[in-house]
């Protein structure tokens, strides 16, 4: 795994040293891209604009994974680090590394959890999703 990835960083490497040696030394860098090919946020209803990071609730934080489904993982293990205690008392058994789908899954089908925040609706899901015992 580590030396496909180091392959895989040379040849990307290499390819962009290519790149950067086939143009004119006096032409301009490319700046960022202009709002034609930008991609536009995800409107909800009531014409509000949200992503991942930024969802005011569960309910937001579901309709926008549809879209970012690593960003919503990365949101689902900030919730856990968050909420959890490390004191040995927390009743969560996780299976593994991937365990945020099964979490995004149940919020999806349980609206009623979609006015709670997102930290604190993810925290409940994971709970019911994998508690111990």
């Amino acid at each position: 795994m580590v030396k496909f990835g180091v392959i895989a960083c040379m040849a990307l490497l290499v390819a962009v040293a290519d790149q950067a040696g086939a143009q004119p030394a006096a032409q301009a860098l490319p700046g960022p891209p202009g709002p034609a090919a930008t991609t536009a946020p995800l409107t909800l209803s009531g014409g509000l604009s949200t992503s991942i990071y930024s969802s005011g609730n569960v309910g937001q934080f579901v309709a926008v994974c549809e879209r970012d489904q690593g960003g919503c993982a990365d949101e689902v293990g900030g919730a856990l680090i968050a909420k959890m205690t490390f004191d040995g008392t927390a009743d969560i058994c996780l299976p593994g590394p991937s365990y945020a789908g099964l979490v995004i899954d149940y919020l999806k089908a349980h609206p009623e959890t979609h006015n709670a925040s997102t930290e604190d609706g993810i925290y409940a899901a994971i709970r019911k999703v994998y508690p111990c015992g």
